[in-house]
């Protein structure tokens, strides 16, 4: 077994690429609704005097609702029909790296944002592994090695399930669809 110590010269130098991607104007009022709904929902358990504990609660809940639907509004209501434009940009990402001959390891810490992002390769015909949480430890193996082996282009993975103790030699390029809270967990991904 080599250690990453060992290799760390053999490999080519990190580049990281920061894609902001703006939302279209539908979405920018469909979070806009959905922030001032979570301004009057943190002010009303305020006002009812929860606990602290229950208030940082709230906020994160409501935080995390706000992060999905910059993913995707269909994350917070599965039956809008408003595009994503960050869907749209990994549409474009992918088709430049698939023409190109480049893998790519695609995270997501929102399992539902990868069945999105499954449903678009699928249409697409694109071939992909998946792994999260509820993936057994065999199928996990086995999706593994089949990306190795040149099983897919792409590989999705729930940041937690995958972020640690998989060795992904055959990806190039590495997509976080979406930012972790700690950016240790990303690094480790």
């Amino acid at each position: 077994r080599r250690l990453k110590n060992d290799v760390l010269t053999e490999l080519p130098a990190r580049t990281e690429v920061t894609l902001h991607v703006e939302l279209s104007e539908e979405e920018r009022h469909f979070y806009e609704a959905l922030r001032r709904n979570a301004m009057q929902s943190i002010e009303a358990a305020q006002r009812q005097e929860i606990s602290g504990g229950q208030q940082q609660i709230k906020v994160l809940a409501e935080i995390t609702r706000l992060r999905r639907a910059c993913c995707h509004p269909r994350l917070i209501s599965p039956e809008i029909h408003i595009s994503s434009a960050k869907l749209q940009a990994f549409e474009e990402l992918i088709d430049e790296l698939i023409a190109n001959h480049h893998k790519a390891l695609v995270f997501s810490q929102f399992v539902a944002h990868l069945a999105l992002l499954r449903e678009l390769l699928d249409n697409k015909g694109i071939r992909y592994q998946y792994l999260d949480g509820a993936t057994s430890l065999p199928n996990r193996k086995k999706a593994v090695n089949a990306f190795q082996a040149g099983e897919g282009d792409l590989f999705l993975i729930s940041l937690k399930a995958g972020g640690a103790g998989l060795n992904l030699t055959a990806a190039d390029y590495v997509v976080h669809m979406d930012p972790w809270w700690n950016p240790a967990v990303e690094d480790q991904a």
